[in-house]
């Protein structure tokens, strides 16, 4: 005895129909009839998970089916069946087949990004569901460099669907470039896509420009100011000494202008050039009233 048989798997919002069809036969292909099918249907972990018992009809065909929930585990199920009838040989025949459970997919609009410090960029990324996936899946972003933060509108949706990602530099954010990963997960089930962020250092605070810039134009002011009252000073003591060579020509007075003279010069209070000039003329000076 002989049998054919055919597995034919259907998807349903509830999982998967699967209907098996077959015939039973004789050496000379005639039909037989009444002959008892038993069927075996295991999971990829080898769990039964359908047991039947079908009979082939005047025509010698025989039909079965069985659901698979969509929360069953994916893989490869097999149907194991044996035909028996008294008087003929037994037909085994084994079928398999591929069952993969509800799902979703994960795209990004873009794949590579240029974010200033402190500036804010938009993009976005879609869930599309997979063999009429409809549960939540909640949206989180991985490996953030310091200073950069990412938020989801919204942070959770059921695909197909898609969300709005926001990508915030903050002004101290790190600079570099970064591969950011965004996730989603949803039960057991999880995607990711990642995309390169690079951040560049950002347009410099005019606060901290005009501050150095005024304090170094108060120090010149004061440099400046210093500056002429120094020249001041000395142009004071210059007057004051040449007053006082003036007042008295004498020996002991021309004496203290010079020693005045030297105390000018060693405070520079007077320039090297009319320090030697008047020293010059002090000390003819000083012979002259011996």
């Amino acid at each position: 005895m002989f049998m054919q048989a055919a597995l034919n798997p259907t998807q349903t919002n509830q999982g998967i129909s699967v209907v098996i069809t077959g015939k039973i036969f004789d050496t000379n292909e005639i039909p037989v009839s009444n002959t008892v099918i038993s069927i075996q249907v295991t999971n990829p972990q080898g769990t039964s998970v359908h047991l039947a018992v079908a009979y082939s009809a005047k025509d010698g065909t025989f039909q079965d089916s069985f659901e698979i929930p969509s929360n069953s585990p994916g893989g490869n199920y097999t149907a194991y069946m044996v035909a028996d009838k008294p008087g003929y040989d037994t037909a085994r025949v084994t079928l398999s087949f591929n069952y993969s459970t509800p799902d979703f997919s994960m795209q990004s609009s873009t794949i590579s990004l240029v974010l200033r410090q402190g500036d804010t960029s938009k993009m976005a990324i879609t869930l599309l569901s997979i063999r009429n996936f409809n549960e939540p899946v909640n949206l989180t972003a991985l490996n953030l460099p310091s200073g950069v933060t990412v938020q989801f509108t919204p942070a959770s949706l059921t695909p197909s669907g898609s969300a709005q990602v926001t990508i915030t530099a903050s002004q101290s954010a790190q600079i570099g470039n970064f591969t950011i990963t965004l996730l989603a997960v949803s039960g057991s089930l999880f995607h990711t896509v990642s995309f390169q962020l690079e951040i560049i250092q950002g347009p410099i605070n005019s606060t901290f420009v005009v501050i150095p810039a005024v304090l170094i134009i108060v120090f010149i002011g004061l440099v400046l100011i210093q500056r002429r009252r120094r020249r001041s000073r000395k142009r004071a003591a210059l007057e004051e000494l040449l007053k006082a060579s003036e007042a008295d020509k004498g020996y002991v007075a021309t004496a203290r202008v010079i020693a005045r003279l030297e105390e000018l010069r060693a405070t520079n209070q007077v320039d090297e050039s009319t320090y030697q000039k008047l020293k010059r003329e002090y000390e003819k000076r000083l012979e002259k009233s011996k």
